[in-house]
């Protein structure tokens, strides 16, 4: 007998491959390993050149090597991956993550060229979402004045654009180190932006970090958000620089209040998709994900696919 919120349920959950990918693991066996468990669904981030420029000026992610060069061959042979998984495997490419500066005028006609090329990319994959993360933070000295709201709302508009015409829909990820990371900045770009055309990611742990109520501002906007990430954090001033990365967690082991969060998705019918996901694994990233799958499933009552057959 289904659980009070599996029987409610109408989204779909997937999960996203960072774990894997962000310790240079390799990606098939983590799709292999996504599919045993019964996910039909993942995410992975796009590693363009711009969004490692972008990290690289603006986020606080301590001290890295020089960057290497990925050659067109590379980048094509990791998509080849993803393609190969989406038709032996069944398991499918649900969006893109990438992020960009967005109020650079100089950067944003190649920015721009580069999401429109990502969301061909996606349209192959038959993916229905383009995940945008960045803009500078305003932490980072860049302070945020009326004319950088109406620039980045703008840019994510004709990136929506562009994308609706291929029947993808774009939206904006709000995330620690860039354009919105607070609620009050959120709520000023939501001010601005024409969500017909741009909609929302919301990461609960991002904003739970920053002392945002990630149900109140999932509950304010749940109609432009097309698309969230189930993610859980803990929180402690102290920590600065990477180490608020390393404080991201398995589902439930935070703060993040996810029975809430799912909840406000239950009672809105949301009937989108909702990756599950986890930075660096401080144990493994089969193991992370098995504790969060098992907090999903145990806890919350929900199940990885409404619209498959009960066991």
């Amino acid at each position: 007998m289904a659980s009070p919120r599996a029987a409610r349920q109408r989204f779909s959950i997937g999960y996203h491959l960072n774990s894997w990918d962000l310790t240079g693991q390799p990606l098939r066996p983590a799709l292999d390993f996504l599919k045993r468990q019964g996910f039909g669904w993942f995410e992975i981030l796009a590693f363009t050149s711009l969004s490692d420029q972008f990290a690289r000026k603006y986020m606080q992610l301590g001290h890295q090597a020089p960057p290497g060069v990925t050659t067109d061959t590379d980048i094509l042979r990791r998509y080849a991956i993803l393609s190969e998984a989406q038709s032996e495997l069944g398991i499918r490419l649900s969006s893109l993550y990438v992020n960009a500066t967005f109020v650079n005028p100089v950067l944003w006609d190649y920015e721009r060229d580069v999401l429109v090329s990502l969301a061909r990319l996606l349209k192959g994959f038959g993916a229905p979402v383009l995940v945008l993360g960045g803009g500078p933070s305003a932490a980072s000295g860049n302070a945020h004045a009326p004319q950088d709201y109406r620039d980045f709302c703008r840019a994510l508009e004709d990136i929506g654009r562009r994308t609706a015409d291929l029947g993808i829909a774009t939206v904006y990820h709000p995330h620690l180190d860039t354009f919105v990371e607070r609620r009050e900045e959120l709520d000023r770009v939501m001010d601005e932006l024409d969500t017909r055309h741009a909609g929302l990611c919301i990461d609960p742990a991002h904003l739970v970090q920053t002392h945002s109520d990630p149900v109140d501002a999932l509950r304010t906007y749940i109609s432009a958000v097309r698309y969230i990430h189930l993610k859980d954090s803990r929180v402690d001033d102290a920590l600065t620089g990477w180490d608020r990365y390393a404080a991201f967690c398995e589902l439930g082991a935070g703060e993040v209040d996810l029975p809430g969060l799912v909840d406000v998705l239950l009672d809105a019918d949301y009937d989108g998709l909702a990756i599950v996901e986890l930075d660096a694994s401080q144990k493994t990233a089969e193991a992370s994900a098995l504790e969060s799958i098992a907090y999903l499933t145990g806890t919350l009552g929900l199940v990885l696919d409404p619209a498959a057959p009960s066991p």
